[in-house]
């Protein structure tokens, strides 16, 4: 049971988190056209004005130019889990993430290479997987559709952008974050807007999505925290019903200095039928 549970806490954190990026999928092409609404796609002409549609449309700009960074996700407690690592979006078609974290007080890793997923560990995770160090999970996966999600959400430009088409955005204040004056900005949308617009997932997933998100809340509220150059350097996601204590952290740096990430090789996969193990 343990086991089980540990999958379910796994995958929660992949809805909870991504489920914004999975509804902005089904406005593809989108990232764009909000881009260039932002004063010519000009990021500084766009922080001066003080708006913050245009502020977010030109983050994306400048986060599109990026291409990759360091993630972090930090979770409010542990069994939401979290992770460090790189991540890819230069390709919006094929989103790369690589991240470690400790779920349930065990070091897994988690990589997405466009539409494939895989959970692995280190070489602790090698004796569960008769030698090998990772699993791929295959499409219907319960996880790996999980990880998939994740994929997308850390994707700056699909966020900023499906912000900046919020119906309620508002500039909170300049703030100094980790030492950098960044502008905090906020989008708040209600669930079912967000669930309504998740087409592009398949209906059993889509279900899945609103029940998780409804327990965070009718609302979803959203921050950013932008740096003199409409970086990106941090978001948070919460609902109505825990509020900001409940809120999920992704954070980003090193922006196009990211290492290159691959499909782990074929010779190190183990069996799917190890995945339980390898969670015990």
């Amino acid at each position: 049971m343990r086991a089980v549970r540990l999958a379910s806490a796994v995958v929660t954190t992949a809805v909870l988190l991504g489920a914004v990026t999975a509804c902005s999928s089904s406005k593809g092409g989108n990232d764009a056209k909000a881009g260039n609404d932002a004063k010519g796609g000009d990021p500084i002409a766009a922080a001066l004005t003080g708006d913050p549609k245009a502020a977010l449309a030109a983050s994306a700009l400048v986060m599109q130019k990026a291409g990759n960074g360091k993630v972090s996700m930090v979770a409010p407690d542990d069994s939401k889990g979290g992770g460090t690592g790189d991540a890819d979006w230069k390709d919006p078609g094929k989103p790369s993430v690589d991240l470690t974290g400790d779920m349930a007080g065990k070091k897994l890793k988690i990589r997405v290479v466009g539409a494939d997923a895989y959970l692995g560990g280190g070489d602790e995770a090698a004796p569960a997987l008769g030698g090998k160090h990772w699993v791929k999970l295959p499409s219907g996966n319960e996880a790996g559709d999980g990880f998939r999600v994740v994929g997308q959400m850390l994707n700056p430009v699909v966020m900023l952008t499906v912000a900046a088409q919020s119906g309620k955005l508002s500039k909170v204040g300049d703030e100094d974050l980790g030492g950098a004056k960044t502008t905090h900005l906020r989008a708040v949308e209600d669930t079912s807007a967000l669930v309504a617009g998740m087409s592009a997932l398949p209906e059993n997933q889509r279900k899945a999505v609103q029940k998780t998100l409804e327990q965070d809340g009718k609302t979803l509220t959203f921050d950013f925290w932008l740096n003199g150059k409409q970086e990106l350097v941090q978001y948070q996601e919460y609902g109505d019903t825990n509020g900001a204590k409940d809120a999920v952290t992704v954070k980003y740096s090193d922006l196009g200095k990211a290492a290159p990430i691959a499909a782990p090789a074929a010779t190190d996969l183990g069996s799917e039928a190890d995945l339980l193990k390898l969670l015990g």
